[in-house]
């Protein structure tokens, strides 16, 4: 999966101004990523934007000149903490979306920023996602993770790089998923190579603050792109903390 991401800061943010005008408008960013998703594989993805009024599929992939932006049969697979449940695209039918027994659904899944999911595309696809930042500058996003839970997530900010990036703070600059920024020793994430996992365990001892599924110190840590979801399993609860 490659992408391609810009972020544009609205005009007030951009001029500088957020600290020293009695009013302020906005102060969200908006941009947009290209994730490339070639036929025949089977992709771990996420919204990186909020995108319409509910990030419904409908909206993340919606018609354009009365053409579908996602080709039709594509199948997502939304994962809920157990199981997946699975979603075709249909352009004939009225939500663009059909149950996994090709019956049109009433509403659309949705696909909140944070949260990721499987993509299985008829036909290659560059997916754009376009949209709005969901953390404001200068806020965190929070995400309660308890102990003996599954989870599949995704950064609510688009960055990219080493996982341990990111302030212990505040959550500015990466996703910090890492002991510095409070997560559990021995807690895993599962990664996902287009074919299976690739397993990871946080350790504090290590020099990389990461081990392999062998519990061996990695030379450096893995990295996430924007678009890519992970699977999390922590050692004990966890907050997630990723700021802008």
């Amino acid at each position: 999966m490659k992408a391609k991401t810009l972020l544009i800061a609205v005009a007030a943010l951009a001029a500088g101004v957020i600290s020293s005008q009695a009013q302020v408008y906005s102060q969200n960013i908006v941009g947009y990523a290209n994730v490339n998703t070639p036929n025949g594989g089977t992709y771990l993805i996420s919204v990186p934007f909020k995108i319409g009024v509910s990030n419904g599929a409908n909206e993340v992939w919606p018609l354009v000149g009365g053409n579908p932006s996602l080709p039709d049969y594509s199948s997502i697979l939304v994962w809920d903490g157990a199981s997946y449940t699975t979603y075709v695209s249909d352009s004939t039918s009225p939500t663009l979306w059909d149950d996994a027994g090709f019956a049109p659904l009433t509403a659309a899944p949705v696909l909140p920023v944070g949260k990721g999911f499987f993509l299985v595309p008829s036909a290659s696809v560059t997916n754009t996602f376009a949209g709005v930042i969901s953390v404001s500058v200068n806020s965190s996003n929070l995400m309660s993770l308890p102990n003996g839970g599954t989870y599949l997530i995704a950064s609510p900010v688009p960055y990219a790089g080493s996982i341990t990036n990111g302030d212990s703070t505040t959550g500015v600059g990466g996703v910090g998923l890492s002991s510095l920024n409070g997560l559990p020793d021995y807690s895993s994430i599962l990664v996902w190579n287009g074919a299976s996992y690739d397993t990871y365990v946080s350790d504090s001892t290590s020099p990389s603050l990461w081990d392999d599924a062998g519990f061996a110190p990695l030379a450096a840590p893995p990295t996430i792109a924007v678009g890519q979801s992970i699977f999390i399993v922590p050692s004990a609860d966890f907050t997630w903390k990723v700021g802008l």
